[in-house]
């Protein structure tokens, strides 16, 4: 176990903290584009979890459909066109890898008054540049996947034996180890599944970052907070006021960067500009 188990009322004070100190994000996207080096592209998306079914079929029953296409088409002379209209779940077991926009959660515990605006369009409208750096706990320190949360320690010393180096505004990519394709059949949190501890919280808080990208979500489950199911949506979508992404696929990411020996990369995040929507499918891209 963690061992960081933690009331609801040590949660709030950890919130009030977060928030005191709670700084701008930097955005730079320069240090990301001096990391450039060989002009090598790395997708980081994940497909939906189950096929897509015709708009008119019926999923099979607690078969949960991913995403709904129709299609049709258009011809003249001597072309035919195919369009798409889709149906799809941004949040939840039956998303694919997308973003949180900050007006995806709203918590009773956070003082801070939400923004003016739409949060989604203004984080599509200059995305997220800059650098990315993997934290790749299982794969660095040589360990099995498993559901237990991820301490601060051993995300210490994947950072010290990889080398890599956080710094103030850099989207932090951090992976779990799931391997396998997303599952849509099972409802998030019901059966255990890794993620970050919550002693981690004041040192992530402390780097400000512009973004944060996990393999499956930031929250373990069981969660470690009383009363609070995602703590780690709470605090970092509603307290510090940083867009997630959810459900990537690190596999070939951590592949890369232990081939070249090197965990930071130009870190290109384009959220698609749906007005009044609380998230968009999202294809993160690490270029080398």
């Amino acid at each position: 176990m963690s061992g960081a188990r933690m009331r609801a009322d040590e949660f709030a004070e950890l919130a009030g903290r977060l928030a005191a100190s709670a700084t701008p994000t930097p955005a730079d996207a320069l240090a990301g584009i001096a990391t450039v080096r060989l002009g090598r592209v790395v997708s980081a998306g994940d497909q939906p979890a189950l096929p897509a079914l015709p708009a008119s079929a019926t999923p099979p029953t607690g078969e949960p459909s991913a995403y709904r296409l129709t299609q049709w088409t258009d011809a003249a002379q001597d072309w035919e066109a195919t369009n798409d209209r889709l149906e799809i779940d941004i949040h939840g077991a039956t998303s694919m890898t997308h973003i949180d926009a900050l007006s995806h959660f709203r918590w009773a515990g956070s003082a801070r008054v939400a923004d003016d605006g739409d949060p989604l369009l203004a984080l599509a409208a200059a995305g997220v540049v800059g650098r990315g750096v993997l934290i790749d706990v299982p794969g660095v320190l040589g360990r099995a996947s498993s559901a237990e949360p991820i301490r601060l320690v051993d995300v210490r010393e994947s950072l010290a034996r990889s080398g890599a180096d956080l710094r103030p505004g850099d989207t932090v990519y951090i992976a779990f180890g799931r391997d396998a394709p997303a599952r849509s059949d099972i409802p998030l949190a019901s059966v255990p599944s890794p993620g970050l501890s919550i002693e981690c919280a004041e040192w992530l808080a402390g780097f400000s970052p512009a973004a944060i990208v996990t393999d499956e979500g930031l929250d373990p489950f069981p969660s470690e907070v009383d009363g609070e199911l995602v703590p780690w949506h709470v605090l970092v979508l509603t307290v510090l006021r940083i867009p997630l992404v959810d459900r990537a696929r690190l596999t070939e990411l951590a592949r890369e960067c232990r081939d070249l020996g090197r965990w930071e990369f130009l870190s290109i995040l384009a959220p698609l500009p749906i007005p009044g929507a609380s998230g968009s499918p999202l294809n993160p891209l690490a270029v080398f």
